[in-house]
Parts: structure tokens; C-alpha cells; sequence
């Protein structure tokens, strides 16, 4: 008994002591690194081309606020932002980024236009000003100046179809009715399909499975506090490297029948929204978004992420194809296609396979202004009739 008293003393003492050694500088290392800026990705966007408007160091700040941003739970949808303000991103109390409303004149009678979506609605890696609905909301002042127009971004990181549609009911239930919605989608639903093999499913939800009544499971808490460790990040993050020469992991290629899943289950959710649309009277927009595969001529960065990523391709022409030419959807004029949005341009606008530069974010504003521009020439027809009557 006192050898393995003594063993336990020589050995494992100092093993665990070591081993919180190294758990305490990792963590140093990656919140330095978080802190900083400074990363290979970032770099790498740097060196691409898509940010050549900024200095580098206010790239750096974009991304660091970027990983800096923090999550709390909701109900329903799993998650939304908690406030942040940094000095290119704002995310207020109610957890929407801030909107630059330069139609906003006062809070009565406004027209009032959500914008549902992911990260690339949020408009991961833009600063405030060159957001999706900043940008929108810029091109409808310029045209029609008179309005008085507010923009919400209820844009959120990892958000499908389906957590959009209970974000506007939520909205409706609260008596907050708008008269124009805008859905921009496609992106989320191919990858909470692929990491779930299930169409429908929200992003991540793999992780509330794991998280779920783990208070009364000790192997779940044992196991979370591992692969929660920095040590564990090292090590998973060191063995990919040697073994395929990247720290990422490696996906595999979905089946096409999951394209066609994806495709049924967007159909049966646009469906959804616009019964709401009839109900209450807005007007209702769905815009099927760009990804790296529907641009035509891709930089030689874009090629890079083309070719890291192909294992969404599928998914994303059988899906993006089958809701197109869907009977219900061909007759719909409420959904437009607007995935050739950067056909006209051979300057690098991703810095991933999803998420678009400032100049980005600009061109799909366009391409959304001129499919809506009619609600407001009927707005401005109808405010000189009563001036006239």
C-alpha cells in the first residue's frame, strides 16, 4: 500500500500537475491569439485581395471583434448574441446588429423591413456600415429619400430557415409587424443537414444533444470537460495535421438524396411564412443566396476554398436545383434566386466558402434592392394620392 501511495506521489502527481500547467498556457496562447488578431486565416483574407479598401490592421480588429462575440441561451432557437460593442461590430441588448438607417426620420409610421438569415445576413466580417441591410438600406435612401424606412438585422451565426421563421412569429405574437420581410437562405440549411445528416435540423443541435441533462450524467460531464480542454483542442488540432497537413478536420460528402431532403423541408418553410404573409399583410421576400460554387470565375484564393470545401457541392446544386424547379416554387414570385450575384466580378469576394467581403455584402444589397424598389414607388404612389385627395 505505501509503494502505491508512493508511486501515486512520483508519478501522477506530478503528471497532473503538469498537465495543468500545459492547460493554463495553452489557454494564454489561444486567448493571445484570439485578443491580437493575428492568425493564419486572417492573413490569408489579407493577402487575398477581398479587403484591399482597408489597412490591415483594421481587418485584424474586424475579425478579432468577429471571434470575440459571445452567445447566451433563447428559447426556441437555441441561442442568440449577447450584447457586444466593439468598434466595427455592434450587437445591441435584444441581440440584433446594429443597422445603419439612413431612411429612419421617426418611429411613427415607418415602414418597417426585417432581414432574416445566418452569419452571412449578420455579415460576418463587414463592419456596421457595410452590412447586408446597412448597404440595402443606403441604396433605398439614395433612390427615395422621402421614406421613412427602419432595417432590423436579425441576422445570427449558424441560423437556418427554420430558427427564421420562429424569429418572426415571435415578432408577430408581440404585436411588432412589418411590412416587409426578407429571408436570405440556402447556406445554413446544407450545413446543419450535412453535420446532421438530416435535413431540418438546426446548426450545431449535435451539441444540445451532448449538453442535455448533463447536471445528472456524470460520463457526459467527465467527457464535456475533456473535449472542452485546451488540451484537447491542441492535440485533436496537432493529430490532423500530421495526419492530412491541416488542423481542420476533414468532411465527408453527403448523399445526394440529403439535397433533396434540404430542398422539401426549405419548400415546406417558405410555405409556412407565407400563410403568415396573408394573415398579418406584409410582403414577403426569399432570396437564395450565393456560395463559392455559383460563382463564375473564382480568384485563385477562391479556387483554394473551392477546392477544400467540394464535399457541400452536391448538396448544394441538387438542393439549390430542386427548389428552383419545384411547381410551387416556380409560380411563387416570392422567391427569388439571386446565387449569380457575383458573376460579373473576378476580384476574390469570399474569404470562405460562404461569407462574403464588404464589397460582397454591397452586391447582394443591389441585387435585393432591385427585386423590392416597387414596394416603395407604390409607398411614394399612394402618400401623393392622399396628398392629392
Amino acid at each position: 500500500m505505501k509503494k502505491i501511495l508512493k508511486l501515486s506521489y512520483t508519478l501522477i502527481l506530478p503528471t497532473l500537475i503538469l498537465l495543468l500547467i500545459l492547460e493554463i498556457g495553452l489557454g494564454f496562447f489561444y486567448n493571445y491569439h484570439g485578443e491580437s488578431g493575428i492568425d493564419d486565416n486572417t492573413e490569408r483574407i489579407i493577402a487575398s485581395g477581398a479587403y484591399d479598401e482597408l489597412d490591415p490592421t483594421t481587418v485584424k480588429e474586424i475579425f478579432r471583434e468577429l471571434r470575440q462575440q459571445d452567445m447566451k441561451w433563447k428559447s426556441y432557437v437555441h441561442y442568440s448574441f449577447k450584447p457586444f460593442e466593439g468598434k466595427h461590430n455592434t450587437i445591441y441588448a435584444n441581440g440584433q446588429r446594429k443597422t445603419e438607417n439612413f431612411s429612419l426620420k421617426n418611429s411613427k409610421n415607418t415602414l418597417k423591413i426585417f432581414c432574416f438569415g445566418g452569419s452571412t445576413m449578420y455579415s460576418s466580417g463587414a463592419r456596421d456600415e457595410h452590412t447586408i441591410p446597412s448597404k440595402l438600406s443606403k441604396l433605398i435612401h439614395d433612390k427615395f429619400p422621402n421614406q421613412n424606412i427602419e432595417i432590423t438585422n436579425f441576422g445570427c451565426h449558424g441560423y437556418t430557415r427554420t430558427s427564421e421563421n420562429i424569429q418572426l412569429q415571435q415578432e408577430l405574437i408581440k404585436n411588432n409587424i412589418p411590412d416587409i420581410v426578407i429571408f436570405y437562405d440556402g447556406v445554413n440549411e446544407i450545413i446543419s443537414a450535412h453535420q446532421n445528416n438530416r435535413a431540418g435540423t438546426p446548426t450545431n443541435a449535435y451539441n444540445r444533444i451532448n449538453e442535455f441533462k448533463i447536471a445528472h450524467d456524470y460520463k457526459k460531464r467527465i467527457g464535456l470537460v475533456i473535449t472542452s480542454s485546451n488540451l484537447y483542442r491542441f492535440t485533436t488540432a496537432l493529430q490532423r495535421k500530421i495526419n492530412t497537413n491541416s488542423a481542420y478536420e476533414k468532411l465527408q460528402k453527403r448523399p445526394d438524396s440529403l439535397g433533396l431532403s434540404i430542398a422539401k423541408n426549405y419548400i415546406w418553410l417558405v410555405k409556412i411564412s407565407n400563410s403568415l404573409e396573408k394573415d398579418y399583410g406584409f410582403k414577403t421576400y426569399n432570396f437564395i443566396q450565393p456560395i463559392i460554387y455559383s460563382k463564375k470565375h473564382l480568384s485563385q484564393t477562391e479556387k483554394e476554398y473551392y477546392k477544400y470545401q467540394e464535399y457541400y457541392e452536391n448538396l448544394y446544386r441538387i438542393s439549390y436545383n430542386a427548389i428552383k424547379n419545384d411547381s410551387l416554387m416556380i409560380n411563387d414570385p416570392s422567391l427569388i434566386d439571386i446565387s449569380n450575384a457575383f458573376d460579373t466580378t473576378k476580384k476574390t469576394i469570399y474569404v470562405d466558402f460562404c461569407h462574403v467581403s464588404e464589397l460582397g455584402n454591397e452586391l447582394v444589397a443591389k441585387k435585393i434592392f432591385n427585386s423590392i424598389e416597387k414596394e416603395f414607388s407604390k409607398e411614394e404612389e399612394e402618400e401623393e394620392e392622399e396628398v392629392e385627395n
